[in-house]
């Protein structure tokens, strides 16, 4: 077998080919995670609007507990997706292993910290009475099951950053549509069996996501092609540390936007119940525009990794072009209904009379930045292939700083729980900016050859396909 048949398909194909296998199926994959979410909202909207509100706001805080995830998660597809790229298998097998125990012991963390931290983050949201009582059950709950999902996030990870993404959804799609019959049974009850409420939604989420990490862990016992995984391999070590600092930086941003939408909580909390649950769920419908970019953009860092590892430097920067015009198109598209009918989205969620006022103006305001939103995301995830996080995560972590004190003033405008809609449509406007000329500066485009010790294009070049 050739040197040049060994490498990935993401090294060969013609771009717009490569980033629409890897693109469609992590978009249906990310679909089906926002449909966890969606789910619980859904069905615990029959418990009233402090459930809704508080199954809705929780998600702030899960934030953090991905966040903490991505330190391993966003290093290891930099790492795998770049050896995979330079043809070392073996030595992405190793970051594969080492990235998956690192994920394990960051759960245990994110478990102990709910088991003891789930009412104080609750408070943290300016959650009293009883949303913070029902807020509190939920987190303690899913938060104390966090190694489940840390590692279903790290095996998808590895077989993104190995081409494969459509195995993932996959086991996304029989592990969201086990979750979707489950929580109705264990809300609500069924015959003599007595409904959990939203402890319910919470274990039936957790259920779910036990049989997707069984699905991975049949994957890994038959070797599956796109799971490299080995406890030792030949050729220079791979450090977790370096990993880490690779991703450490990303994962900043994740854990700063958890704090920025706490604050957010806490500061529509104020104005009432009805005003918290709305930041929820326009969080919650936005959530798919959302999708849309960090599918293209998640599809493109695997293919920047690829591409860079192979010395590919010209089409690394094409894939980032290519997922900027596919997704303004496509978010463009998304916003027709977002804005001509917001107060329908809301009210999949909620039925009542102020949570239906509030909420059509603010999705109107959030919604009309969601062009900037897709820009900065798809070039964000993008260049993160590339390994060069640091300066995404600078310009993120200072607008998300900037956030949290004009959040704290949005009582004193007299706007109400809007004021919080226009600190995050501006300053998502300025921060776009500010990522796409740094962006196109190009310093990314060096990769990680020095840190992983190989050299880019040394394998034969391969024709690009037609």
């Amino acid at each position: 077998m050739s040197s040049a048949s060994k490498l990935p398909a993401g090294v060969t194909d013609p771009i717009p080919r490569a980033l629409l296998r890897l693109a469609l199926p992590v978009l249906a994959s990310h679909a089906l995670r926002v449909a966890y979410q969606w789910v619980d909202a859904l069905w615990v909207r029959g418990l009233g609007v402090n459930a809704t509100a508080a199954v809705t706001t929780s998600v702030f805080v899960m934030w953090w507990m991905y966040a903490l995830n991505d330190v391993v998660a966003i290093g290891v597809m930099a790492y795998v997706s770049q050896l995979l790229g330079a043809g070392e298998r073996g030595r992405a097998g190793v970051a594969a292993w080492k990235g998956l125990r690192a994920s394990a012991a960051l759960g245990v963390l994110a478990s102990v910290f709910g088991a003891f931290g789930a009412a104080w983050a609750a408070g943290l949201m300016g959650e009293t009475g009883e949303t913070a009582r029902v807020g509190t059950a939920y987190l303690r709950v899913v938060l104390m099951g966090a190694p489940l999902p840390m590692l279903c996030l790290t095996c998808e990870s590895i077989m993104r950053s190995s081409g494969d993404t459509r195995t993932p959804l996959l086991l996304d799609l029989g592990s969201v549509a086990f979750n979707a019959v489950l929580a109705p049974l264990l809300i609500y009850g069924l015959g003599s069996f007595r409904g959990l409420g939203v402890v319910g939604a919470g274990l039936a989420t957790l259920c779910a996501q036990a049989l997707l990490l069984l699905g991975y862990a049949w994957l890994a016992l038959r070797r599956h092609p796109a799971f490299p995984l080995s406890r030792r391999a030949a050729g220079p070590p791979v450090n977790l540390a370096g990993m880490a600092r690779v991703g450490m930086p990303a994962a900043l941003i994740g854990m700063l936007f958890s704090v920025v939408y706490i604050n957010f909580a806490r500061a529509a909390s104020v104005f009432g119940p009805a005003a918290l649950a709305v930041v929820g769920i326009v969080n919650r419908v936005e959530s798919l525009e959302y999708m849309v970019a960090v599918a293209i953009g998640g599809a493109g860092a695997a293919l920047v990794g690829q591409n860079l590892g192979a010395g590919r430097v010209d089409r690394a920067t094409r894939v980032i072009s290519t997922g900027l015009r596919w997704g303004l198109v496509f978010s463009g598209i998304l916003m027709i209904p977002l804005l001509g009918f917001p107060g329908f989205f809301v009210s999949l969620f909620s039925t009542d009379p102020e949570v239906l006022r509030l909420g059509t103006p603010y999705m109107r305001i959030v919604g009309a930045c969601a062009l900037f939103n897709t820009a900065e995301l798809i070039t964000a995830e993008g260049v993160i292939g590339s390994g060069h996080t640091a300066p995404i995560s600078i310009i993120f972590s200072v607008f998300s700083l900037i956030r949290i004190p004009l959040t704290l003033m949005v009582p004193g405008w007299g706007f109400g729980v809007l004021g919080i809609a226009w600190v995050i449509s501006s300053t998502c406007v300025l921060r776009a900016i500010t990522i796409l000329a740094w962006a196109s500066r190009g310093t990314w485009k060096k990769g990680l050859s020095s840190q992983l010790q190989v050299v880019p294009g040394s394998r034969p070049e391969p024709p690009e396909g037609l």
